[in-house]
């Protein structure tokens, strides 16, 4: 799984193939919510914090790898 970020827009592809891309720009962005649905910030910030995952408290989650590097960089 790669995750490209682009500016606001999130980029989602595995395997080589597209699965998500979200744009919370974008029009077609409901602007109701529901309550069960994350706070969504008006601009995400470009630096800090990167949350992987989202899960109730009782679950438990495994990573096998996970990195970060600039878009562009040939490493």
């Amino acid at each position: 799984m790669v995750i490209t970020l682009e500016g606001n827009r999130v980029l989602v592809d595995i395997d080589g193939k597209r699965v998500t891309a979200f744009d919370p720009e974008g029009k077609d962005v409901p602007a109701a919510r529901k309550w069960f649905e994350p706070k969504r910030e008006p601009v995400r910030p470009r630096s800090g914090y990167i949350g992987l995952q989202d899960h109730d408290p009782g679950d438990v989650v495994y990573f096998k790898e996970v990195s970060v590097r600039p878009v562009g960089d040939a490493r």
